[in-house]
């Protein structure tokens, strides 16, 4: 008759016990592998059973949170296991042994947490994968922090390179969006998926986020960067405030459980600040402009014809990054420079902002965005950094060292 181990560690331990059952036909090695896991976890409750119908019938007893388990096993599979347990614990992470790995298994969907481990293995890799499948529960940081929009949010993430599922609710809405390294994978809504549903998400105007940390995305539905997917996400969030009378604020975002108390801590994150449109003051009775104002705008148009020469030149603009409103424009074929004017405003932020969040000390020189076709160059004035000067070029036909070297001459030359 096989025999049923169960182990629990002696060892005192301020941390919740965790109860893994471990699940192989071979008695001797399922011995074997968990007399070794309480040793090196002795906190935690290690079970094992060498068939699945036992090892079921233990989940319904007394619940599990880690499931080691062999694939091919006489009786209920592996694979049949799991997908009785998760219909119980459906964030159950598991790990799954076999000695007969293929494609069609490595290609499963296996839903959340999953790891597949080779025999014969090493019994460290076994531990760190265990370390690893309950890691979110007994590592980390856990608080509340307030946004005032989910662009903020999803930048935290990205940043930090992290991998689950961040769960938004906002009235009756609910939404998820599938980090993995810190891409955004997959994004749903009940109403849209991928790309529209991230923008969906990120219209929402309050409410409460919770990450659930090592979720993998089912599929993936989003496959532009999370860059791109921020800045169309504040051009919208842009427009819809400014279609406002008068203009308010949104009442922003709570990471949940909800915040602490007045003598805790209230992490504000604002990396993107919402537009701001300046109402200019009433017009003068002469509306002439100024012999100032003529000549800085002479200043302006000569400087970027004279980046009309570099080799490549498409177009160019310089704006102010304050308002994202162009200054002076030169050329651009068919590429609509207010537009582009406008976005690369929001990258200038962005890159500003993460500069300030690291406590980098420096200053931007400029900064290359590289396309299959074109080079967008971008470079703030050391003179007035609220200004840059924005410069497409054909990749093609452009030499990029001498770009750098002929824009920095300009700007030198530039007086505003």
């Amino acid at each position: 008759m096989a025999r049923r181990l169960q182990l629990v560690g002696g060892m005192a331990a301020s941390r919740k016990a965790r109860r893994i059952i471990l699940v192989d036909d071979e008695e001797a090695l399922a011995w074997s592998l968990a007399s070794r896991l309480v040793k090196a976890r002795p906190t935690d409750r290690i079970q094992t059973a060498n068939d699945g119908e036992r090892a079921l019938e233990m989940v319904h007893e007394s619940g599990v949170d880690l499931l080691i388990a062999d694939i091919r096993m006489p009786g209920m599979s592996g694979i049949d296991l799991v997908l009785a347990v998760r219909r119980l614990y459906p964030d159950l992470p598991v790990i799954m042994m076999t000695a007969f790995k293929s494609a069609e298994v490595a290609r499963l969907d296996w839903g959340p947490f999953t790891r597949l481990l080779e025999k014969p293995f090493e019994f460290e890799r076994l531990r760190a994968l265990v370390d690893e499948a309950l890691a979110p529960e007994v590592v980390g940081f856990s608080g509340a922090i307030s946004v005032q929009t989910l662009p903020d949010v999803v930048q935290l993430y990205a940043l930090s390179s992290a991998t689950g599922l961040l769960v938004v609710r906002h009235d009756d809405s609910e939404g998820h969006l599938y980090f993995a390294n810190g891409a955004v994978l997959h994004a749903v809504t009940a109403n849209a998926r991928g790309d529209d549903a991230f923008y969906e998400i990120m219209m929402w105007s309050g409410g409460e986020f919770t990450m659930r940390a090592g979720t993998a995305a089912p599929e993936r539905s989003v496959h532009t960067n999370w860059q791109e997917l921020l800045m169309e996400s504040m051009r919208r969030l842009d427009e819809d405030r400014r279609s406002d009378e008068p203009p308010s604020r949104a009442p922003g975002w709570t990471h949940a459980p909800p915040p602490l108390d007045d003598d805790g801590f209230d992490l504000t994150f604002s990396e993107f600040e919402p537009s701001v449109t300046l109402v200019p003051p009433a017009p003068v009775e002469s509306t002439q402009p100024t012999e100032q104002t003529t000549e800085m705008t002479m200043n302006i148009k000569d400087s970027l014809n004279k980046l009309n020469s570099i080799d490549g030149f498409v177009g160019a603009a310089l704006v102010d990054s304050e308002s994202g409103m162009l200054l002076g424009q030169e050329g651009g074929g068919g590429l609509n420079l207010e537009v582009a004017a406008a976005g690369n405003t929001e990258v200038v932020r962005a890159k500003r902002k993460t500069m300030s969040n690291l406590n980098l000390k420096e200053s931007i020189e400029d900064m290359l965005i590289s396309l299959s076709k074109q080079y967008h160059l971008i470079r703030p004035l050391r003179s007035r950094s609220t200004l840059f000067f924005y410069v497409v070029l054909d990749r093609q036909r452009s030499n990029l060292a001498m770009a750098r070297i002929a824009l920095a001459d300009v700007e030198k030359e530039l007086q505003v």
